[in-house]
């Protein structure tokens, strides 16, 4: 199972409000599973649950399936603050445990560490309490956004979220 999340955890409104922005004509059934959760009238700069936000994705993948997962990590960086400077391959793969904490309470970098592989080619290994679709649809998001980079893409399936391991690990190059 992913990290385990402190209680009182929060998550920025801008998360969140990435999650209803990427699900388009699914925004109503996400609505409804945040307020089954306790997640209602949702603000850019208030503060949630973590662990209400990282179950209702859980929903969202068992309801809708895991590209809208990925659809939603996508839209994260257009909604949430980032750490300045990110103008470089080596930076952006750095900057995901800032930009974790700097958009959660209470919850550290969220386990996410980086090692720089190469040129332009990084692992990026993610213990967040969110579902491995959403962290890589995060990941390619930041690239895509800061850097107007595409990805060469692998997850390694021999720890992942999914199948119930504690962390993924991702594989990511400059795709050429």
């Amino acid at each position: 199972m992913a990290q385990q999340t402190h209680a009182a955890a929060q998550v920025s409104g801008g998360n969140i409000l990435s999650m209803l922005a990427a699900m388009g004509a699914f925004r109503k059934t996400g609505e409804q599973i945040l307020a089954e959760r306790g997640i209602t009238n949702v603000t850019a700069d208030g503060w949630y649950s973590l662990k209400a936000y990282a179950d209702g994705l859980a929903e969202i993948e068992r309801r809708i399936g895991p590209n809208t997962l990925f659809r939603i990590g996508k839209e994260i960086p257009n909604h949430i603050q980032l750490p300045p400077g990110l103008d470089a391959f080596d930076k952006v793969a750095g900057s995901f445990g800032p930009a974790f904490s700097m958009n959660h309470r209470g919850a550290g970098a969220g386990g996410i560490s980086y090692e720089i592989t190469g040129p332009e080619q990084a692992k990026i290994v993610s213990a967040t309490p969110y579902p491995c679709d959403f962290d890589r649809g995060v990941i390619q998001g930041f690239f895509q956004k800061l850097l107007k980079m595409t990805l060469k893409y692998e997850h390694d399936p021999s720890s992942c979220k999914k199948k119930g391991g504690e962390r993924c690990v991702h594989y990511i190059a400059r795709a050429m």
